[in-house]
């Protein structure tokens, strides 16, 4: 029952779904879920601050070990200065797009 169960509600969030099936196919008392609610929520911020440094941390340390890592903007102060240069080149990009800038030295007409 857990197997399917687990399957059934993989995408909703918190055990409730879950720990109300298996009390109820095993006969034990529904009253177990209020326990579960009043400590559930603080559990899971628990969950999901820890999925979240994860998922931040895993790419950093592959894109490290495949030297990829740009460890200036990594070890930069400031936050605003990592996408600076990206914003230039999109705006660089912008303007070749729209004509307002030349291409390789020739100017594209409108």
């Amino acid at each position: 029952v857990s197997v399917v169960g687990s399957a059934a509600t993989a995408g909703l969030t918190g055990a409730l779904v879950m720990l109300t099936l298996t009390l109820s196919t095993l006969g034990l008392p529904l009253e177990g879920v209020g326990l579960l609610l009043a400590i559930d929520p603080i559990l899971d911020m628990g969950r999901t601050a820890t999925n979240v440094a994860g998922q931040a941390l895993v790419p950093t340390v592959v894109a490290k070990r495949e030297g990829i890592l740009d460890l200036e903007r990594y070890r930069s102060a400031r936050v605003e200065d990592i996408f600076a240069e990206d914003e230039d080149r999109a705006q660089q990009d912008d303007e070749v797009v729209s004509g307002r800038a030349p291409v390789d030295g020739v100017a594209v007409p409108r």
